[in-house]
Formats: C-alpha cells, structure tokens, sequence
C-alpha cells in the first residue's frame, strides 16, 4: 500500500485593518500581508510599500521582505494612516465609534 504523504498548511496572506473583518470599512481600510515567489509584500491592492512606508506601484520593484513578521510590523504601522477621500482609517474609525 502506497504510504499517505504528510499535509502542508501554508499561510500565505494576512489582512491588516484597524476595523473587525465584519466592519463595511474593513474592505476599504485593509492591507495586505501577501507571500509572493521573492518574500513577502505589503500592498493594499493597487500599491506596495516598502520598509519606510514608501510606495511602489509594481510587485516587481515592490520590497520583498524575507521575515513576514516584518511586513506586518509594517502593515500594523501603515493601517491607522491609510487614506481614502482625505479621511484616514484612524478618522473614520473614531467617527463610526462616535456615531
């Protein structure tokens, strides 16, 4: 009888927001923690981000950090900052609480 191989269970993205995923502005206000072939990226879609925050608009010349608790140290750092129509997710995280 031919010998069962082991299962491998790989996490290979990570969302970061400052709101619960069941929040209607946790899409909005999300980054993305995401393995790729070279490291680990983080992007919120349409932008990545390097190590000091800069932004870079291809994965190709995007950071590729070796360490994913690099990235989401960033991504934690980066989450409260993100921005949509002037209004960052810190913003409008306290406006809703308020609300």
């Amino acid at each position: 009888m031919p010998e069962t191989p082991d299962v491998i269970v790989s996490i290979t993205r990570y969302t970061v927001s400052v709101f619960p995923a069941d929040s209607k502005d946790h899409r909005y206000y999300a980054l993305q923690v995401e393995l790729k072939p070279r490291g680990w990226v983080v992007t919120d879609g349409a932008t990545y981000y390097g190590p000091d925050g800069a932004e870079e608009f291809s994965v190709s010349t995007a950071h590729h950090f070796a360490d994913h608790e690099e990235a989401l140290t960033l991504a934690e750092g980066l989450a409260p900052h993100l921005t949509i129509n002037r209004n960052t997710a810190a913003e409008v995280y306290r406006h809703t609480r308020n609300a």
